[in-house]
């Protein structure tokens, strides 16, 4: 039976709708800005001080590997638009506070990609929006807020990782052709643990001993290989436990191959007197261990002692 002439058109399967993204910090606000540039519908969710920087001055973007540019795009500091993806990306520390922005209700059936590090933020992401398909997903990048709405996106690369998660498939892979048109590789994968836990043996390690160090992952590596590689093994011997097998070898070639330079969030965090996801990352592994009946010695001990640390203020 043909439409009524006066239908609404059926939505396009290729097209991912409105991308919403929370919190436009060093990641979310480099994916914000790549897809406003591309010509897709974006939104941002923020501060009240960070939306009005950003609704007067643009999304503000320095990168050696996308170009320096300024993309206009709506923000706000609640949601105010039906999304067909919600970009989820705030630090761990902020996450309750910045889903306070976005109601369950405005979300609806969305597309919900999370680009927090650890795996906790998954249940916690699908009991606040439980009609929404919450994928699994995780970035590879160093980019930093320098300011509202200034970010600098300073590695040679950047990468997405995302599960299908049971979702809708053509939904999907919409949103991935969307990142991809953007400039940035998107993989598509099957197993969403195993999305999580391959971006958690890279990235605890270097977050935990570079910011006990107080150093630089060149520095980290020279001075505390063995500590980098004892953590390594506990989240691989986790991750087995819960069914994801995790390569060592392919661990040690991919530390070996980070910027000498190069300084994880958490560190950075550190340094500025900002909260640290300590309790989200490390602590997280420490829960997962528990539970597995995995021991954690190293985790355990770099944990105790940088929960001691205290932010400035």
């Amino acid at each position: 039976m043909p439409a009524h002439p006066d239908a609404a058109p059926a939505p396009d399967p290729r097209d991912p709708g409105r991308i919403t993204v929370l919190a436009p910090g060093g990641v979310g606000g480099l994916l914000a800005g790549l897809l406003a540039r591309a010509g897709r519908t974006v939104d941002v969710v923020a501060t009240p001080d960070t939306a009005a920087r950003i609704a007067a001055d643009g999304l503000r973007v320095d990168s050696a590997a996308y170009g320096d540019f300024t993309a206009a795009v709506e923000a706000a500091p609640r949601a105010r638009h039906r999304p067909g993806v919600l970009v989820v990306a705030p630090k761990a520390t902020a996450l309750d506070a910045a889903l306070d922005r976005v109601p369950a209700d405005l979300v609806g059936d969305a597309l919900v990609v999370p680009l927090l590090n650890g795996f906790e933020h998954m249940a916690a992401l699908r009991a606040r929006y439980p009609d929404a398909h919450v994928l699994s997903a995780a970035i590879r990048v160093e980019s930093t807020r320098v300011a509202p709405g200034h970010i600098v996106h300073s590695s040679p690369f950047a990468g997405l990782d995302v599960a299908y998660s049971g979702a809708p498939a053509a939904r999907v892979e919409a949103f991935a052709a969307a990142v991809r048109a953007a400039g940035l590789p998107v993989e598509l994968r099957t197993d969403e643990d195993a999305v999580l836990w391959r971006k958690l043996h890279f990235l605890l390690p270097m977050a935990l001993v570079c910011t006990h160090a107080e150093a630089d992952v060149g520095a980290t590596r020279a001075g505390r290989r063995a500590d980098l590689l004892a953590v390594a093994g506990e989240v691989a011997a986790v991750a087995a436990a819960r069914g994801v097998r995790l390569d060592a070898d392919r661990f040690a070639a991919a530390i070996d191959s980070v910027p000498a330079a190069t300084k994880p969030s958490m560190l950075r965090d550190r340094e500025a007197g900002r909260p640290m996801e300590v309790d989200a990352l490390g602590g997280a592994l420490l829960r997962a261990g528990r539970a597995a009946g995995v021991p954690t010695p190293a985790t355990a001990r770099i944990v105790a002692d940088l929960e001691r640390v205290r932010p400035a203020g």
